[in-house]
């Protein structure tokens, strides 16, 4: 009796244990049933997907891909650094100028050379008179107010600011120097459509590159300097810093000559000289040493002479 008693009580724990375990076991995790891709014959499921939608798939990139430019290309922008006159009042705008190397030429500030133009935004235009002085301002007795790139056909009279300029010899001078002999020295070169030749006889003291934007002619003092290639003559003067006295030729729309440290200028500006007319005599003015200074300027820019001269 009591060995049934027993039996009974064990049974019941049990069903008392079972129901509490049903009691509080959790539900189970619902399942979803997948469907099957007939095309790839893989099962598409959304067990590794959150949100219980298809998985996202990234639109196509529909910006147009970078395409470099074509090599060789380019913008057609070639900088004036050609040299001017820092005595001179007013300044023609001429192609590759701007704000910042006009202003670094004439030796003032930005803001200035805006101030007394009126530039807005940095905008001026080719023939554009800007004034590179403040109002007011007289050029020293002796300067000029054309800068070093005119290169109107016309001659015309050379104005300035000052009225007791004297410009009775002009026609005389003139009328000398366009009957001056020409004289070859080292041959003819043709480069570019404009024939060259040396400027002057004698070795080269320093050649072109690095510091150095021309050449260097050695040689005596009072020798001649002639004119490398015809053209016409835009600057000559004593205004610009290390040149001393300062011969400059225009030949074209691309190409100038400068010869620099004379002894004495024989040209006036606006003169049309021929290729080996003799313009100067070599001296040593701004320089620690008799020498020609001579450079070949192309859109402004320093050129090596050897690539146009018979050296």
């Amino acid at each position: 009796m009591l060995k049934k008693s027993v039996n009974r009580s064990g049974w019941c724990l049990l069903v008392l244990a079972l129901s509490a375990c049903t009691l509080f076991k959790q539900p189970a995790a619902p399942t979803e049933t997948g469907s099957s891709d007939v095309t790839t014959g893989t099962a598409a499921t959304t067990a590794d997907n959150p949100y219980g939608a298809a998985p996202y798939t990234p639109p196509a990139n529909t910006a147009p891909a970078y395409t470099p430019a074509a090599a060789g290309t380019s913008t057609g922008y070639v900088g004036n650094y050609s040299p001017v006159d820092i005595n001179a009042a007013t300044h023609t705008v001429q192609r590759g100028d701007t704000v910042y190397n006009i202003s670094k030429r004439y030796q003032i500030t930005q803001d200035n050379l805006r101030s007394w133009n009126n530039i807005i935004e940095n905008n001026i235009k080719v023939g554009q008179v800007l004034r590179v002085k403040p109002a007011g301002y007289v050029a020293p007795a002796g300067s000029t107010n054309t800068t070093t790139t005119v290169t109107a056909p016309v001659q015309t009279a050379n104005v300035t600011t000052t009225t007791n300029t004297t410009t009775t010899t002009t026609p005389t001078s003139t009328s000398t120097v366009s009957t001056s002999k020409t004289v070859s020295v080292g041959g003819v070169r043709n480069v570019s459509g404009i024939e060259w030749q040396r400027p002057t006889a004698g070795n080269i003291l320093q050649s072109y590159g690095g510091s150095s934007k021309g050449i260097d002619y050695g040689g005596n003092a009072g020798q001649p300097i002639l004119a490398a290639a015809s053209g016409k003559v835009v600057y000559a003067g004593n205004g610009l810093r290390g040149y001393g006295n300062l011969i400059i030729v225009q030949h074209n729309q691309t190409y100038l000559t400068a010869y620099g440290n004379n002894q004495n200028i024989l040209v006036k500006e606006g003169q049309q000289v021929k290729r080996g007319q003799q313009i100067a005599t070599m001296g040593n003015t701004d320089a620690k040493r008799t020498q020609l200074h001579f450079e070949l300027r192309e859109n402004g820019q320093p050129q090596d002479p050897s690539r146009f001269l018979p050296m």
